[in-house]
């Protein structure tokens, strides 16, 4: 009997503690994402306001071409962990509109980080095979 009873007391502890460690391993994972999300929505606010406050079509434009280029590794690298994305129509005449800008432009797609912003291109192609 005490046998019996100190396994379901390690059975349960296990269990608690399984729940609260996973509970509170995602809470803070939550929040790390959470901050990154604002963090980024900053950087991106001060470059269009770069772009908007300042009187220089060039400077607009190359700051336009680091926020598209931006917008390509984030796609990219969160991408590789989407096991299921449904594009619109409006998402794919996006993402090729985007494609023939960065042919025209290549050096929006250059950097270390090339491999993840040429993923990017490729979130919105219809897979071959399954359904």
């Amino acid at each position: 009997m005490k046998t019996l009873l100190w396994i379901v007391a390690v059975i349960c502890s296990g269990a608690i503690g399984f729940y609260f460690g996973i509970g509170c391993g995602a809470s803070t994972l939550g929040g790390i994402a959470a901050l990154n999300q604002v963090d980024d929505g900053i950087s991106r606010i001060r470059v269009s306001l770069d772009a908007l406050t300042h009187d220089d079509p060039v400077l607009a434009n190359r700051l336009h071409e680091q926020n598209l280029g931006s917008a390509f590794f984030q796609i990219g690298t969160y991408s590789w962990n989407v096991a299921h994305r449904h594009c619109s129509d409006k998402e794919r005449d996006t993402l090729e509109a985007a494609r023939a800008y960065s042919q025209a432009h290549p050096q929006v797609l250059g950097g270390a980080m090339r491999k993840f912003k040429l993923h990017a291109l490729d979130v919105c192609v219809q897979k071959s095979g399954g359904a």
